[in-house]
């Protein structure tokens, strides 16, 4: 077993800072102080230097190499991110991040454990959460494309691609906190949702997600949920979907412990429309996901209504056939029909030839049946009528 002495701990704490601010461009520092106000001096630039002043802080200067091969280009960094740190009154780490994101659209995700108690959270509500971030992103994308109450197909290329090119970035303190980025040059693409199209597909993917999550957490609060749905049908509201619900009801925790704020920074390189109304933190109580989820519902039922017949995979659960006249069972049995996003239970009544098939995939392991029928709105198990396809498929 090996032991760290005070002058390797020191040693590898340095070389771990030395990492981290070489890796930071010089250019970026340059156009994140530039945000900041601080002004850089055309003079130093033919010394291979970055030097500016600020008039803020009319006694203080930064500067740092633009050669990230000089010799003390990490040093020079870091007293730079530092002193802008100092003066900013914040952390430097908070600076780095803030330096890493410059070019990226962030949501933040805070889950806030009202009970106080331990500061962990289950780990199969991290994987659900995680994958509720990526839903969101998705349903944004596909709105962004195709604005529409429902996406039956969540597989749209150029929302898989940001997703591709998105980052995990470093969970932060809290009681839980899922920090996610992307690149407003990941996808390029044009898209219009916003009646701009020199807008990235990125910014505009972030905004859907923004406008459509306020617009909710408002109808709850104002008690016009109806009327949201109402303009959510008749496509005058093109930011929400049922898939964007869904993604919203993977924060939901089991026990209905936990509320949920989503924090927005979007990138400084690019200035936001003052005319959308955007806001920078939106807080989803814990009893708000029940109310989005029937939301999720009345989209989807409305969306299938409008589509008389459709093909689903399914697994027998349930055999509750009579014996006929013929000597042949046939009736009624109960499904799981396979989504993407979800699994329905569902009846539906079936002549002999399709019970006996029925019956080889309930006694089979791994079976299943390519059904086609229309598929009733309601509680499960939810009827389904006009069958026109009922297939065995053997493992």
């Amino acid at each position: 077993m090996s032991y760290y002495t005070a002058n390797n701990l020191e040693n590898y704490i340095n070389t771990e800072k030395y990492m981290l601010f070489s890796k930071i461009a010089a250019t970026d520092l340059r156009d994140y102080s530039k945000i900041l106000g601080w002004h850089f001096l055309q003079e130093a630039i033919k010394d291979k230097l970055y030097v500016a002043n600020n008039i803020q802080f009319d006694k203080r200067q930064i500067n740092f190499p633009i050669d990230a091969t000089a010799p003390d280009y990490a040093e020079a960094i870091e007293l730079a991110v530092s002193k802008i740190a100092e003066l900013q009154g914040k952390s430097v780490a908070a600076v780095i991040a803030e330096i890493q994101e410059l070019k990226d659209d962030t949501l933040r995700f805070r889950v806030i454990d009202t009970r106080n108690e331990d500061s962990f959270i289950p780990l199969s509500y991290a994987v659900s959460a995680i994958n509720g971030a990526k839903e969101m992103f998705v349903a944004a994308a596909c709105s962004v494309l195709k604005p529409q109450a429902h996406h039956p197909r969540m597989n749209r290329s150029e929302a898989l691609e940001l997703i591709e090119k998105s980052r995990f970035r470093h969970t932060e303190k809290g009681s839980f906190i899922l920090k996610v980025s992307s690149p407003l040059k990941a996808v390029d693409i044009q898209a219009d949702l916003f009646s701009d199209d020199t807008m990235p597909f990125v910014r505009q993917t972030t905004l859907v997600i923004n406008k459509g999550l306020n617009e909710l957490v408002t109808a709850i609060q104002a008690d016009t949920l109806d009327q949201l749905v109402d303009e959510i049908k008749d496509g005058s509201n093109r930011y929400i979907s049922s898939n964007l619900c869904k993604a919203v009801t993977n924060f939901k925790e089991e026990h209905n412990d936990f509320d949920l704020i989503v924090d927005f920074h979007f990138a400084n390189s690019l200035p936001l429309p003052t005319s959308l109304g955007i806001e920078k933190h939106i807080r989803i109580q814990k009893d708000y996901f029940s109310r989005i989820d029937d939301v999720r519902r009345d989209l989807r039922n409305t969306e299938q209504q409008k589509n008389k017949e459709e093909v689903f995979m399914a697994s027998v659960e349930h055999l509750a056939g009579e014996i006929g006249e013929d000597g042949l069972r046939s009736g009624e049995i109960i499904l799981n029909l396979y989504q993407e996003d979800e699994i329905i239970k569902a009846k539906t009544a079936l002549n002999s030839a399709q019970y006996i098939q029925a019956d080889q995939a309930h006694m089979t392991t791994g079976s299943f049946i390519r059904i086609k029928g229309k598929l009733h709105p309601g509680n499960q198990p939810r009827n389904l009528t006009d069958v026109s396809l009922f297939e065995l498929i053997m493992p």
